[in-house]
């Protein structure tokens, strides 16, 4: 049975859908007198659903916003902060990266030399965890070539230092070459370049691909681009990871109702762990900044967060030549958190809690190649 808050949560989502915003602003400002977070944390999940309609309205930004100021209760935390308490202590992100970097370990063990095309490399910290397990498996290829691509030159920087340290720290010769742009923003030039990098050659692309830009006629096609390009440098193997849920073409109605779904999972899988109040909220702060984005968002192309399901990333893997590993069944990596559950299927791995597949790992080979 749906509590009285849900109800007038949807309420104020049907009223902004139909145009109503006075009905939308009467139904949201009732939703929020009957909220405490700080004495129910569950209440937080309906102010981030509620700030984020609230952006829908007009003069309505900010109506929820006294919880997720900095110097709201929780403290003032920059936004890189919160992601490194949600790595810290998620163990969604910590199962994937645990399942990609068993696989890219297996498509790199046994060679002299490759190349590792990080899509989305961030400050580099699955890369230092995945050098570090190459070295424990005696898998560590003798000269490694780290391609990063990634729009943010400070964080680029920071990968580079990142993988220079672990470098040293295991006497391991580890070349990073820097791209500061999108992937979708790669020249011509630069794609020719990448197919004569040392072989083989392994893509990984963590939470990235979402983010491609939609900003031309065909924007639908821009991934589908990016993944052509990607088999067109004949890689050995991609390992994407991505949130298992559809934000991306979807209607507002459906959309919101997919994020709420997917969100709350995620946030009742934080209050089943041991964290700390004020960092479960922060945590919970950094999700919101998400569903901003996805729910709260009026100017379509402007989202950032298009989410896709698993099913669809493989439609999109299968139109540009790759075709689903096997074996993934057989994966047995370290490190991953009780709380969640691993649902290996052909060229993928769902990362699950309470039967819900909240992140899915797709790896992929190109069609013919090794499976």
């Amino acid at each position: 049975m749906r509590s009285p808050k849900y109800a007038l949560l949807i309420q104020g989502l049907e009223h902004i859908l139909a145009g109503r915003q006075a009905e939308a602003a009467e139904a949201l400002a009732l939703l929020y007198t009957r909220l405490d977070v700080a004495a129910e944390p569950e209440d937080l999940h309906y102010v981030l659903f509620a700030t984020a309609l609230s952006k829908r309205l007009v003069g309505g930004e900010g109506v929820f916003n006294p919880y997720l100021r900095p110097e709201a209760s929780t403290g003032a935390t920059a936004q890189i902060d919160l992601f490194r308490m949600l790595v810290t202590h998620m163990p969604l992100a910590s199962a994937a990266d645990a399942v990609a970097n068993t696989v890219l370990a297996g498509f790199l063990k046994g060679h002299d030399s490759a190349t590792l095309l990080d899509v989305g490399i961030g400050q580099g910290r699955q890369m230092r965890t995945l050098l570090r397990l190459l070295a424990r498996e005696g898998a560590l290829p003798r000269r490694l070539t780290v391609v990063g691509v990634e729009p943010s030159g400070v964080s680029l920087v920071q990968a580079g230092a990142a993988v220079a340290e672990v470098a040293a720290e295991l006497g391991a010769s580890v070349r990073f070459v820097p791209m500061e742009r999108p992937v979708e923003a790669v020249a011509d030039v630069t794609w020719a370049e990448l197919r004569s990098v040392p072989r083989p050659l392994v893509v990984n692309a963590a939470f990235a691909m979402h983010h491609i830009s939609e900003t031309t006629a065909r924007a639908g096609e821009a991934r589908d681009r990016v993944l052509r390009r990607l088999h067109g440098l004949g890689p050995q193997g991609v390992v994407l990871c991505e949130p298992n849920v559809d934000h991306h073409r979807v209607p507002p109605r459906e959309r919101f109702f997919n994020a709420w779904r997917h969100f709350t999972t995620v946030f009742h899988l934080l209050d089943s762990l041991e964290v700390p109040r004020d960092e479960r909220a922060a945590i919970k702060r950094f999700f919101g900044r998400e569903v901003d984005d996805i729910v709260g968002t009026v100017d379509d192309p402007e989202r950032c967060e298009r989410h896709e399901t698993a099913a669809a990333w493989w439609e999109r893997l299968r139109r540009a030549g790759f075709a689903p590993m096997k074996g993934l069944e057989r994966l047995r990596p370290e490190g991953v958190h009780p709380a969640v559950k691993l649902r290996p299927e052909p060229g993928v791995v769902g990362i699950t809690y309470r039967d819900e597949s909240v992140v899915a790992v797709l790896c992929a080979t190109p069609r013919g190649g090794l499976g």
